[in-house]
């Protein structure tokens, strides 16, 4: 192979100076042909613009007074995103994308304060908020552009602002933030997390397969063109999964867990990529895609990345700590921070004569991201950033010649990269959340229903395949089961016997409250499953009360398992009465639990706060049912709190279908004040409290992120 290197003459503003490497290969033709396309547009994205003519906005953080877009469940004045050209006022995806921060200051979060902004308090108390919170500024006001057709990295060192800045233009910022600026960006995006979120139980193949039934969902009828298919193909499949170099002998392996082993975390990663890619966006925001991968990995990532983004309607945001020479040498635009300052924005080619026009070059064969992060990161120097925020404004004023990238095209030279090229087939609806409206309220509600039941098979298969969730618990009551049937084998029905009515309540006392309890056994697993959640509605997959209302109904079959193995077990081997009855409020109780699960892992931070706050809510509710103090013997300010716990309505109701009928059995009811208790009443209120419960849970989740990430839900207008 000969390469052959030209430097082109023009050196005007407009025209710039350009390097084409031209190689002449006599042996691979195609992969020549690739290679040259690849490097003209790199060579063709070395100018940006530096003015957005006729581009609509996105106004985030704004005041009252200035033009805000709206949305439901959303305060005024806060973050707005559109997937819909029209409404931008463009249908050009190739031109220049802006993003215009005026300010990110980290807050103190209270709640009464959000409270008086959505009930439109007057603004002095968001005065005594500010006098009350600490603020620090982490990114100060600038203005960059994001050029279609390319990779823009936001580069830094920790703590420079990198994720800040990103989250910002993706709408996600942390809860602790006030943001106000313009993020005018065209079309649908899609955020990747820098944490690693997938169902253990899925293989690559058998999870594009689901993403990509579950955004076909919103689809009314059949694909009207075969350019527009519903369904990917087997052979579209296998494209995407080609070109994000997965295996073809690891297509077929679950991604894996604590449980079996599976995937890499570089195939992990790289399968996530991919499948944020299948609603395809036109901007893919990416989080340090690169963290904790080896050289490789990163390099088959970056490159799958560069083949995503030669769509000249599509752009990719990625943040990068310190990238190889070879990532390097695959990004297009920059933005370069230092402590919340924007110290260069534009071209990659252009780097080097800004550094060289204030005395900084590179050294001959030295890394230029290393010494590029060097120079504008001198810890000796605080006002280091500062300094060279304004040589930045200062050389954008004036122009400066491009010296181009000589170190870039050695190294291509010598390592030519390998762009794969993504292949993603078109659908009639971008997205089920966040794309395109629906045309009528029919079609609408023939989505929800085809997303409602693909998170419920999601859901079921997760129960079945995850030994978290349902195989572990089915060990485990049955294990105490059948040693709380041998403890009780035959128990005498002998209730002059204080022994035995003892006996006999402290069993359906434990089958009341241990049983309960032993839910929290999924929180670890919910957890996991709400990060999915938040990162496939943020992506505009679907709406968050159908994944709630799809995960609740799901845990019916496994409460109505569990409750068989248990009643079978014990009502056979302790001679327990009326069987049937004690499997249906077991049934209840088990599913009222799992709700409160829900609720409690909706609402803690992280799953161990949340086992322990669900275990001190049932510790609570098992001293007030009734068994260790009768409601009569309740301090008088706290005899309110007996109806409170549904574990009252599960402990009398047991006891009651256990000594109903017998003079002695009516004695101990009338000893526990449960004489008058009606059975199908308690299974009324129990299934009452299921419902209220997944209902609470839906308005707390909607609340949450009306409170919180109003800049993370796209919501129907």
């Amino acid at each position: 192979m000969i390469f052959v290197l030209f430097r082109s003459a023009g050196t005007t503003h407009n025209q710039g100076t350009g390097i084409i490497l031209i190689a002449l290969a006599l042996t691979e033709p195609p992969y020549l042909q690739n290679m040259i396309t690849d490097i003209k547009s790199e060579v063709g994205q070395r100018r940006l613009e530096h003015a957005v003519d006729g581009l609509g906005i996105i106004e985030t953080g704004l005041s009252s007074r200035s033009k805000t877009c709206k949305r439901s469940g959303t305060a005024s004045g806060k973050s707005c995103r559109s997937a819909d050209s029209k409404s931008l006022g463009t249908d050009d995806s190739t031109k220049v994308g802006r993003v215009i921060l005026k300010k990110c200051e980290a807050k103190e979060l209270r709640l009464a304060h959000r409270l008086r902004r959505i009930s439109n308090c007057p603004d002095n108390a968001a005065t005594r908020i500010t006098r009350g919170g600490a603020r620090k500024t982490l990114l100060y006001p600038m203005k960059v552009d994001i050029p279609a057709g390319c990779i823009t990295a936001i580069l830094g060192t920790s703590e420079s602002g990198k994720s800040t800045l990103l989250k910002f233009m993706a709408g996600c910022a942390d809860t602790n933030l006030d943001c106000d600026g313009v993020v005018n960006l065209h079309g649908p995006s899609s955020y990747l997390p820098q944490d690693t979120n997938l169902h253990r139980f899925y293989t690559p193949r058998t999870y594009v397969k689901h993403y990509d039934r579950l955004l076909s969902s919103s689809f009314s009828g059949k694909a009207v063109s075969p350019s527009h298919p519903r369904f990917m193909s087997d052979k579209d499949i296998e494209g995407l999964l080609d070109s994000l170099r997965i295996s073809h002998d690891r297509r077929d392996t679950v991604v894996g867990d604590a449980f079996r082993r599976g995937l890499t975390l570089g195939e992990k990663r790289r399968l996530e990529l991919g499948l944020s890619v299948l609603s395809v966006p036109d901007t893919l925001f990416c989080e340090n895609p690169f963290e904790g991968l080896d050289s490789e990995t990163s390099l088959h990532i970056m490159e799958f990345l560069k083949g995503y983004s030669s769509n000249s309607s599509r752009r990719v945001i990625v943040t990068l700590n310190r990238p190889s020479n070879f990532i390097w040498n695959l990004i297009d635009n920059v933005i370069l921070l230092s402590r919340g300052r924007v110290v260069f924005e534009g071209a990659r080619f252009d780097m080097e004569g800004f550094f060289a026009h204030h005395g900084m070059s590179t050294p001959k064969r030295f890394s230029p991201i290393e010494h590029y992060l060097a120079v504008v990161n001198n810890f000796r120097r605080p006002t280091t950033a500062v300094n060279w925020e304004a040589n930045f404004k200062e050389w954008q004023e004036e122009f400066n010649e491009d010296d181009g990238d000589e170190f870039g095209l050695d190294l291509e030279t010598c390592f030519p990269s390998a762009i794969p090229e993504v292949n993603i087939p078109q659908r009639l609806v971008q997205g089920a959340f966040g794309g395109e409206k629906f045309a009528c309220s029919k079609v609408a509600c023939c989505a929800h229903n085809q997303q409602f039941r693909q998170l419920a098979r999601r859901y079921l298969l997760q129960m079945l395949l995850n030994p978290g969730i349902l195989q572990i618990r089915l060990a485990m009551y049955t294990l105490l089961s059948l040693f709380l049937g041998a403890l009780f084998f035959n128990l005498e029905k002998d209730f002059e016997d204080n022994q035995s009515i003892d006996s006999h309540a402290s069993l359906l006392f434990y089958s009341s409250s241990f049983y309960i309890f032993m839910v929290c056994a999924t929180i670890p697993f919910l957890a996991i499953d709400l990060q999915i959640r938040n990162k496939e509605v943020l992506n505009g997959f679907y709406h968050p009360s159908i994944h709630h209302l799809a995960v609740s109904l799901s845990t019916i079959p496994a409460s109505l398992f569990l409750s068989l193995v248990i009643s079978v077990i014990q009502v056979n081997m302790v001679g327990l009465q009326n069987g049937l009855q004690f499997f249906l409020i077991l049934t209840l109780a088990l599913w009222c639990a799992d709700a409160l699960v829900i609720l409690v892992s909706l609402c803690a931070p992280h799953f161990v706060i949340g086992i322990v706050v669900y275990a001190g809510i049932c510790g609570l509710f098992m001293a007030l049912e009734g068994f260790m103090l009768v409601p009569s013997k309740f301090p008088t300010w706290l005899r309110w709190t007996y109806p409170v716990p549904f574990h009252t309505y599960v402990f009398r109701s047991l006891m009651f279908n256990e000594f109903d009928g017998d003079t002695f059995g009516n004695e101990v009811l009338h000893m526990y004040e449960i004489e008058d208790t009606s059975v199908s009443h308690d299974m009324v209120v129990l299934l009452c409290y299921g419902l209220v419960s997944g209902w609470f849970t839906i308005v707390m989740k909607l609340s949450y992120e009306l409170l919180f990430h109003s800049f993370s839900l796209r919501v129907y207008e």
